[in-house]
């Protein structure tokens, strides 16, 4: 007899078969989305949290449900070295060949629009603005040219309209944009929100993805910036006993208690130690005894994946000022709280607070604030305490050369 299949998704940004403790953010996309369906501007969506909080995957489950109700989404993972031009290129080739029916006439248009976009742009210093290669092959510096990205992004959106359907944009990983395209993606949607024909913009990023926006333009601030945190107790439960139950499996109730426990409501993790048990498990149950089988294994696994590269890393300088901010609990904290700690000033601890961030151990939100950049790096502390610890030991008399 074959297993059912693994309903569990451990791939980075896949979508799980169940976005449990996710209704709201759901919700409010959903909203904005028909709104524009329907002609209405709705405010733009920007999914913020840490690392495996689930914001590509909300965000992919959101650019599903445009789809499905007749929008065009064009799709980006944000890169400083990738232009905009180039993925939207892709994005509506992908549209034009894929398995969804697009009117001829509505192909041609899109087709017509393509061949508009720059083939190749370069960001000038100074915010300068940007020259491009157009489509003929001379170099165009005119913002006022019909083929800038802008009237191109305008252009594709008054036909899609004109076809009865609507425009999406999804920008994922927000904070790693390159300035000039996020600012031309940002005036078009806000130039279409006074019309009857609005774009509709999703985004995704870490927790700085506010401030990079509002770098661009300070309307962005009134943007909803939907923050993803750990998944509750009991959306943890519905996250793993949920897809179970649809193949007729059920996980017992100290089996999905002990989950929670381990994996504290962090999403890659509940996805990684469901899969695990799914694994272990035999008949119609997961049993706290498949959940013991693979916990060590699978604990291990997680701490040398995402945790070990950077903390092997970080010197005995360095290691002071980690427990210093694990010894302040969970979260974002002040640059003071950690000064503070240390019986220092701010300034004198700048330099490894910076080497930190480098070397993807902390995250800087904002200004004078601090956090680890990967949930549950206490609890991976305090695993490996003994072993930071001693490597502190060595830096004790060399934190303020």
């Amino acid at each position: 007899m074959v297993a059912p299949q693994n309903p569990y998704r451990t791939a980075p940004g896949s979508v799980p078969p169940e976005l449990a403790g996710r209704d709201s953010e759901l919700g409010a996309a959903r909203y904005a989305i028909a709104m524009t369906n329907a002609g209405a501007p709705a405010k733009p969506i920007v999914f913020t949290g840490l690392r495996g909080m689930g914001k590509t995957a909300l965000l992919r489950q959101c650019v599903a449900d445009a789809r499905a109700a007749g929008g065009l989404a064009i799709v980006a993972e944000a890169d400083k070295a990738l232009r905009f031009a180039d993925v939207m290129r892709r994005e509506l080739a992908a549209a034009l060949s894929g398995t969804e029916s697009v009117p001829k006439r509505l192909a041609s248009a899109i087709r017509r629009v393509a061949e508009l976009l720059p083939k190749i742009s370069y960001e000038l210093p100074n915010d300068a603005g940007s020259v491009a290669i157009s489509g003929d092959g001379v170099i165009d510096d005119d913002p006022t040219r019909s083929d800038s990205l802008e009237d191109v992004l305008l252009m594709l959106n008054e036909q899609l309209r004109h076809h009865d359907r609507f425009f999406v944009i999804a920008v994922d990983e927000v904070q790693e944009s390159a300035a000039g395209d996020l600012l031309r993606i940002i005036r078009v949607v806000h130039k279409t929100a006074g019309t009857e024909q609005p774009i509709l913009l999703l985004g995704a990023g870490l927790p700085n993805s506010p401030t990079v926006l509002r770098s661009a333009r300070t309307y962005t601030e009134r943007y909803a910036y939907l923050h993803l945190d750990l998944l509750s107790r009991a959306a943890t439960i519905e996250a793993v006993d949920a897809p179970a139950r649809r193949i007729n499996v059920h996980w017992q109730p100290a089996a999905a208690e002990r989950l929670y426990a381990l994996s504290q409501g962090y999403p890659y993790f509940v996805q990684e130690f469901a899969s695990a048990a799914w694994l272990a498990h035999h008949g119609d149950a997961i049993t706290n005894a498949d959940i013991d089988d693979v916990a060590l294994g699978v604990q291990t696994m997680l701490d040398e994946s995402i945790y070990s590269r950077q903390f092997a890393q970080i010197s005995p300088r360095e290691a002071i000022y980690v427990l210093a901010l694990h010894r302040l609990g969970p979260g974002t904290h002040y640059s003071e709280e950690i000064s503070s700690a240390l019986r220092m000033a701010p300034s004198e601890l700048g330099s490894v607070r910076s080497q930190l961030v480098k070397k993807d151990v902390l995250f800087a939100p904002s200004r004078g604030l601090t956090e680890f950049r990967l949930p549950l790096t206490n609890a991976y502390i305090d695993r490996h305490l003994e072993a930071i610890t001693k490597r502190a030991s060595l830096g004790e008399n060399k934190l303020k050369q």
